[in-house]
């Protein structure tokens, strides 16, 4: 990754993104810069003026902002978030209550598309608590495609001299015997023992570990409430079961609800 694109269109909300994206590129030492997609030529200008004035209302400086003609945004978008030297970052503002609406359809439509991770900021994000990555946390459940964004994050914490961490959430809810919790938390603990060892002689990396209990979303968020300067990694789907962490429905609302940015992978 040898820049940073901020996606935005002409809302409010899609600042939050370019603010994280600076940061981000900065901590990386590589440039960053916005783009908006619009429909039309005759909207171009319109859409940079727009932009320019809200970028120093804000103070957002040395950011170059490239308006592009596309009749789809997600298509374009999901286009630049697979190359390997580009690194997308985007603001996830859905309002509906469908899980993909939680993020916003282009926002869902960038992430099914893309062959990477895609930064994301919800509308939870705050830019106070999160001005650097010193943490990155990933979600896994047991599953192969869980673990397909473990290389991404390894690389990254590297680059940034960031920590990693794995999380791992026993969702109790749909555990059927009382009696069968502690089993299976020795069981899931051993998994993340074992993952941690071997990311750790894999990718040359400390690697600490924590085992959550009960809904995966609420659990997740819970935990990152009084995070600081952390971000969350996470697949869109892994295994569904006792241990479900990241199915499609958890990972939209974890986007939506959570303080700190989140890098999110379709396997």
């Amino acid at each position: 990754m040898h820049n940073i694109v901020v996606a935005i269109d002409d809302s409010e909300y899609s600042l939050n993104a370019v603010e994280f994206g600076q940061r981000l590129a900065s901590q990386l030492g590589i440039e960053v810069k916005a783009i908006s997609v619009v429909p039309e030529q005759d909207a171009v200008a319109s859409r940079r003026a727009t932009l320019k004035t809200r970028f120093e209302a804000h103070q957002l400086h040395n950011i170059a902002i490239d308006v592009v003609v596309h009749d789809s945004a997600k298509a374009y978008l999901g286009q630049l978030a697979s190359r390997e030297d580009t690194g997308v970052c985007m603001m996830a503002h859905g309002r509906r209550p469908v899980p993909e609406m939680l993020i916003g359809s282009v926002t869902a439509g960038v992430v099914r598309r893309s062959q990477r991770p895609v930064f994301l900021c919800g509308p939870r994000y705050n830019n106070r608590l999160h001005q650097q990555v010193d943490v990155l946390a990933v979600c896994v459940d047991g599953s192969t495609l869980s673990e397909q964004i473990l290389p991404y994050a390894a690389a990254l914490v590297k680059r940034l001299g960031a920590r990693l961490q794995l999380l791992q959430v026993i969702d109790t809810f749909a555990v059927s015997k009382p009696t069968s919790l502690g089993h299976t938390d020795v069981l899931e603990s051993a998994y993340l023992a074992e993952l941690a060892r071997r990311v750790e002689s894999e990718q040359a990396l400390e690697v600490d570990w924590e085992v959550l209990h009960g809904d995966p979303a609420d659990s997740i968020v819970n935990y990152l409430a009084d995070s600081h300067n952390t971000m969350l990694a996470m697949t869109t789907h892994g295994r569904s079961g006792i241990t479900q962490v990241v199915t499609g429905s958890v990972s939209h609302e974890v986007v939506h609800e959570a303080p700190c940015p989140v890098a999110v992978l379709r396997p």
